[in-house]
């Protein structure tokens, strides 16, 4: 592992890259990941971008988002196992952890297989984290955290683990580290999720005591903290949706031009040639959301201040996605309903969907989207929220190609008709990154930092960026009808 400290980024990214095809999900099991297969992830270095380089690790935001990227075109539950343990896990403890704590996790993680995972989510509040009813209190020199968590990666798998607890007998939210070796953390049921098998879901049953130096320096008030957290796996989702949106394209175009339909292929339909470009539409999106991630955040910072980007790329990348998978199944035709085809459409449709849901339901995310613009547009003093658009740093670019929220009513916006804004407001995020990637097109041509596998569709130019733009401003078009009619059924 050593010697994987000190390569330059394109040996240690290509070195990741070509153990990659033997994780592929049209072959993996769909099952949580043995330990001897992550063994072999570990010993190619994933975790190192994410460990500080005085722990013997890279520390290196760019080269966390290019493994979750690259991993996540071969099999995306793997990119989403990835980003866990580096974004969520490892992250945290490199920017909150005592120094003791560091030792103890980044040895461990440098010397074995193991996973961190965090335990956020409890059985009866969902995504209202604020009600959790899993508690910690201090006695005798240590902290005693007791509840139920569900939801989380890893339940019966994971080694390490950041408990999010509230105060027993108070407001307080405190982050306690604990390893499961050390007793009181069980898994109770284990799921049968639809997708996203590899990573294995499940119900945990809590009663733990942490040492002092095992709680994380995480001391916002309230909710602060979990909110930066979730900030930087909402952003992961760019890198997971541009590499997991290039395989559907890659794998689109190959089936449809190898099916034969009478005397031609089945690309040769117009509209199937539609549904092709579609998603190579959507791929184009997710990648300009990428690089705004990858070159214009860094997860070795605190993100908070990112929170409208954050949610506008969750939102928005998960959504194509999940649009895409759609149209690649139904691309497949019938072979795309079945497990053991030669095609990975029934996989990808099931790995997909639960991101729109996972790291707070988008319907609750775009609402959220609408209260930042709606409360910019109180503060700011801004007559409508075009203005607003100008100024917010994360729209300004896309700003005078939005006249889709002229004249909308801010005074009389219904509940559901701020869903509805907040999803413009996830598009105009996205037409503002495709300005911004044509505008360093020459100095970054493909999906990253370095070429990947399978380059040539990895690349795209100017027109391929107009192509996605006018997807977006169709899609913006239809959402404003939509809001208009929302407003008049409120």
């Amino acid at each position: 592992m050593l010697n994987k400290t000190h390569r330059d980024t394109e040996s240690f990214l290509r070195q990741i890259q070509n153990v990659l095809p033997v994780f592929d999900s049209n072959t993996l099991p769909q099952e949580p990941l043995p330990k001897e297969r992550r063994a072999q992830l570990m010993d190619e270095g994933i975790c190192l971008p994410a460990i500080p380089v005085a722990h013997e690790g890279r520390h290196n935001h760019r080269e966390m988002c290019e493994v979750i990227e690259m991993m996540s075109e071969y099999n995306l539950p793997l990119g989403m196992y990835t980003m866990i343990v580096t974004v969520l896990f490892l992250r945290n403890v490199a920017l909150s952890g005592s120094s003791r704590l560091q030792a103890e996790v980044f040895e461990d993680f440098l010397e074995n297989p193991v996973i961190g995972g965090i335990a956020f989510t409890e059985p009866e509040h969902g995504s209202s984290l604020s009600r959790m009813k899993t508690t910690y209190e201090e006695q005798d020199g240590s902290y005693y955290v007791r509840g139920s968590k569900h939801w989380q990666a890893f339940s019966a798998q994971a080694d390490w683990w950041i408990v999010c607890a509230r105060q027993y007998a108070g407001k307080q939210f405190g982050y306690f580290v604990h390893r499961r070796s050390d007793g009181g953390f069980v898994t109770t049921e284990v799921y049968d999720s639809l997708g996203l098998k590899n990573l294995g879901y499940g119900l945990n049953e809590i009663d733990i005591r942490v040492a002092p130096h095992r709680r994380l320096d995480k001391r916002r008030t309230g909710l602060g903290d979990t909110a930066e957290i979730l900030c930087a796996s909402r952003f992961s989702k760019a890198a997971m949706s541009s590499g997991f949106l290039r395989r559907l394209y890659r794998e689109a175009l190959s089936q449809t031009q190898n099916r034969q339909i009478g005397e031609g292929s089945l690309y040769d339909i117009g509209y199937v040639r539609y549904k092709v470009s579609r998603i190579r539409n959507h791929y184009v999106i997710c990648n300009a959301l990428y690089h705004h991630l990858l070159l214009e955040e860094d997860y070795t910072c605190d993100i908070s201040g990112s929170m409208f980007a954050s949610l506008a790329t969750k939102v928005l990348s998960s959504e194509l996605m999940l649009d895409s998978a759609i149209d690649y199944q139904q691309l497949c035709g019938g072979e795309g309903y079945r497990t053991g085809a030669d095609n990975i459409a029934a996989h990808a449709l099931l790995d997909a969907r639960v991101y729109t849901i996972f790291d707070g339901t988008n319907d609750l995310l775009c609402q959220h989207l609408a209260d930042i613009a709606l409360h910019e547009m109180h503060v700011g003093g801004f007559a409508n929220l075009r203005d607003v658009l100008q100024a917010n740093p994360y729209s300004r670019f896309a700003a005078a190609q939005a006249p889709q929220f002229d004249d909308i009513d801010t005074q009389h916006l219904s509940q559901a008709g701020r869903v509805v804004l907040g999803r413009m407001l996830s598009r105009v995020f996205g037409l503002d990154c495709l300005v911004r990637c044509a505008q360093r097109l020459h100095q970054m041509p493909g999906a990253g930092l370095v070429a990947r596998d399978h380059e040539s569709q990895a690349r795209y130019d100017r027109r391929d960026i107009r192509q996605a733009s006018k997807l977006l401003m169709l899609n913006l078009n239809a959402l404003r009808e939509e809001l208009d009619y929302v407003q008049s059924d409120a």
